[in-house]
């Protein structure tokens, strides 16, 4: 099984009908059993997911959010320990060039401890940083 990665700006989209990338991340989703591919999310992405929805489509749609996040079979939710903390944080701190947020620097960490070189999302971060957009 194929194993990709899940921006925040994908899973925001999803649950925001009013989101430009609703339809694409709606697709995104419905292909998922039959192209036999597992998603992954950080806590941090978790955060940062229900925040978002929160401030955009109120309290209701962040519950719904976060509880099919945590109950989902096709959602792997991967908690962060203090090891990739302090290396998301160096991570970070050394690339000053660039403005990644720091959730992005801890999902770039992760997916690279992972081996997970894909990933699906609306953020141009990732394939700064190396990684392939899900197509």
């Amino acid at each position: 099984m194929r194993r990709v990665f899940l921006d925040t700006s994908a899973l925001v989209a999803f649950f925001d009908a009013n989101d430009g990338n609703y339809q694409r991340s709606r697709v995104f989703f419905r292909s998922l059993p039959k192209e036999k591919i597992r998603v992954i999310i950080s806590d941090y992405v978790l955060d940062e997911c229900i925040t978002m929805v929160l401030s955009r489509a109120g309290h209701s749609a962040a519950v719904r959010a976060g509880e099919f996040l945590l109950s989902s079979r096709i959602v792997e939710l991967v908690w962060l320990d203090e090891a990739v903390k302090m290396e998301s944080w160096e991570y970070f701190r050394k690339h000053a060039d660039k403005v990644y947020s720091f959730t992005d620097c801890t999902s770039f960490v992760l997916m690279k401890k992972m081996k997970v070189n894909e990933y699906f999302g609306f953020d141009d971060d990732f394939k700064k940083a190396g990684f392939l957009l899900h197509a």
